[in-house]
């Protein structure tokens, strides 16, 4: 892939939403403003429940009852903690049973590829049309029919400020930590997102498919193990380290990072400077859906502005709700913090997508990665 420059949007917040042009999104157009609630559909064209793989702690409990209470209709969850682990129930037997599923990007070209994910009916899902432009026509899903953007973030770094010597604007901070934090770094656990850190320290693509690249970013990741002694963990968890102070500074998702923010305020989460990940989840009917209309309710529910809002205030990710953002429901201290809402024009080519799916470039980075972690 390569580096993408953001678009900033007119919605009177410093680069809100905004997933790239030469991701093949149009330029964004001007948002429209909120319309009544969708009429609901009947009782008897809806299913009793709606099953949705989705990854853990990534709606508000709040807006499933408040879809319950509308449309009568019980919203079940399982979580998967990544894209994989998700794709692989569907490889493994087909559909267990799933009306929904959020999957990141790249995952979203895999499946359609795979001939896994159904195309919307976007008839069903008129609220649509308060998704950002930005954030439609992406390269995984370039005609926009199999898609409907969720939430978007970046990969970024959280540290505990009254434990590091300075504070990390940078990934090569992160290489360069000092010795004496030894058994204090954690890192994700994650082929693409580890290794990603290491090439862009050394002046290349997250998206590398050089082997002789991607090898020097493994050495460089395999030096800073050995210096850093630094620990391989989920996002989640990683939150849940550096708020307990088992670390004192982490890779982490967003999300992840505003539930370690609240907990602790000393905290402070950026994304860095040189280049970090952008990433786009969605929401996606498998094939098989049991009740693909009730899915397709459900996804034109949480496209309302205040559903939106509601979701996005309580998960922490920025939302691709332009309406929401331009009616200011978004809570301040989320809308104007640029960890969560980048300031695109600043951070300009400093974010990429990470594509994944060629089977010889993922088997070039799955060696890269076992070796660093049995180094």
């Amino acid at each position: 892939m390569n580096r993408r420059k953001f678009l900033r949007l007119g919605l009177g917040l410093t680069g809100s939403t905004a997933l790239m042009a030469a991701c093949g999104a149009p330029a964004p157009s001007q948002p429209q403003e909120a319309q009544a609630p969708t009429t609901s559909p009947s009782a008897e064209a809806l299913a009793k429940e709606l099953s949705w793989y989705n990854w853990g702690s990534y709606v508000a409990d709040s807006v499933l009852e408040k879809f319950k209470a509308e449309f009568g209709v019980t919203v079940k969850v399982d979580v998967y903690s990544s894209n994989e682990e998700m794709e692989a129930k569907f490889k493994a037997g087909g559909n267990p049973g799933y009306d929904l599923i959020t999957p990141s990007d790249y995952m979203v070209s895999k499946m359609v590829a795979a001939g896994m994910i159904e195309k919307l009916n976007f008839d069903r899902i008129p609220n649509f049309k308060n998704i950002d432009d930005s954030h439609k026509k992406l390269y995984f899903d370039p005609t926009n029919e199999y898609s409907v953007a969720y939430n978007w973030g970046c990969t970024g770094f959280a540290f505990d400020k009254t434990k590091l010597p300075e504070p990390i604007a940078n990934w090569k901070q992160v290489t360069n930590w000092p010795e004496a934090l030894r058994g204090k770094l954690g890192m994700l656990d994650d082929v693409r997102e580890l290794l990603a850190v290491g090439l862009r320290v050394l002046g290349y693509s997250g998206n590398a498919t050089d082997p002789a690249e991607i090898n020097a970013a493994r050495d460089l990741l395999i030096d800073l193990k050995r210096r850093a002694n630094y620990a391989l963990t989920d996002s989640p968890n990683a939150a849940t380290n550096i708020v307990a102070g088992d670390i004192f500074g982490t890779q982490i998702y967003t999300s992840d990072a505003v539930t370690a923010r609240r907990e602790n305020a000393n905290v402070v989460y950026v994304i860095p400077g040189d280049v970090s990940t952008v990433w786009q989840d969605n929401l996606c009917v498998p094939k098989g859906a049991p009740s693909q209309y009730t899915a397709e309710v459900f996804i034109d529910f949480m496209c309302r502005p205040e559903i939106a809002a509601e979701n996005a205030n309580e998960v922490g990710l920025g939302t691709p709700n332009a309406v929401a953002l331009k009616q200011g429901l978004i809570a301040p201290e989320l809308a104007e913090d640029k960890a969560i809402y980048p300031d695109v024009a600043a951070l300009g080519n400093a974010l990429e997508f990470l594509k994944k799916g060629d089977p010889q470039v993922d088997e070039l980075y799955q060696r890269a990665f076992d070796e660093i972690k049995t180094a």
